[in-house]
């Protein structure tokens, strides 16, 4: 079943040397963790497709190395034009049923939670599958901080689908988790290549702070489309563990940087779902419009 897989990533760590380093490097532990993931999606027999932007000569060198990983350099460093251009490559190769897009840092996704996310879509069962992180282990192995900020970003994100009919009362999703798989079918992969951007008017929206190239369009409005148009979008419930590693380095000298982050995504795409949905809905004078 693997052979049918592809797993899409995204690189970016400028700082990653080779050999040992801090935990307070960010990009030597994650591009650590990048590294794991690759290897151990290959060693399945998985497709691994990735699209890189400014990481080190070394990392680049190790990216090199790997026999078998199909590696591209994207031009940006919006983060989902580099999905984009790695689901166009991915979709292409023969015999691939399935697309897991997923941050490349999550390891745990494909060593332990790799057959469940499939198995629907390649059973036929579903389009899109949002995997739902088991709630002990969310709880135990993320920062808290983390943990609270993605709760109550499932919570209103939710409220959202539910008020405008898109699931029903007793459905809902772990939209924070940031793995997405999808059938390779052309009316569910165009979903994931298409690029929504806000119209802004500086203060008052700000471009700065509403950036739908950053998650947006990749993990958030293409599961909405979804809904609207009455495909098959699925929960499945994963035993995925956050890397030790990452929450180390994320709870360490940088932890108040991280909290901000995490409060600023929260916020951004909640806002950027509001205006996305009235664009769903044909309201006038909405601020989202379809560049592709």
């Amino acid at each position: 079943m693997f052979k049918k897989i592809a797993v899409v990533l995204i690189t970016r760590y400028p700082k990653w040397r080779a050999g040992k380093g801090s935990i307070n490097n960010t990009d030597k532990v994650r591009g650590d963790l990048a590294l794991k993931t690759i290897e151990e999606a290959l060693k399945l027999g998985c497709s691994v497709i990735l699209a890189d932007y400014g990481s080190s000569k070394p990392f680049k060198k190790e990216l090199s190395s790997i026999q078998n990983l199909i590696v591209t350099h994207r031009r940006s460093s919006k983060r989902s034009k580099g999905r984009r251009l790695a689901i166009k490559t991915a979709v292409k190769i023969p015999g691939i049923e399935a697309v897991v897009l997923t941050e490349a840092e999550k390891v745990s996704l494909i060593t332990d939670c790799l057959n469940q996310v499939v198995a629907p879509i390649i059973q036929g069962k579903a389009d899109i599958v949002i995997p739902k992180r088991n709630e002990n282990l969310f709880k135990e192995t993320y920062p808290f901080y983390m943990y609270e900020s993605e709760i109550e970003g499932n919570e209103t994100f939710n409220e959202e689908l539910k008020s405008h009919k898109l699931i029903s009362p007793d459905q809902s999703f772990d939209m924070f988790f940031g793995p997405r798989v999808f059938a390779n079918n052309k009316k569910i992969t165009s979903l994931f290549l298409k690029e929504y951007t806000f119209k802004v008017d500086h203060m008052a929206f700000p471009k700065w702070y509403f950036d739908a190239e950053d998650l947006s369009n990749t993990n958030f409005f293409p599961a909405v489309s979804a809904l609207r148009k009455g495909y098959k979008v699925v929960s499945v419930e994963v035993p995925f563990k956050y890397p030790h590693s990452q929450k180390l380095n994320e709870e360490g000298k940088n932890k108040h940087r991280f909290e901000e982050k995490r409060k600023m995504q929260r916020i951004s795409i909640t806002i950027e779902l509001l205006h996305f949905v009235s664009y769903l809905e044909n309201y006038k004078g909405v601020r989202v419009k379809l560049n592709s």
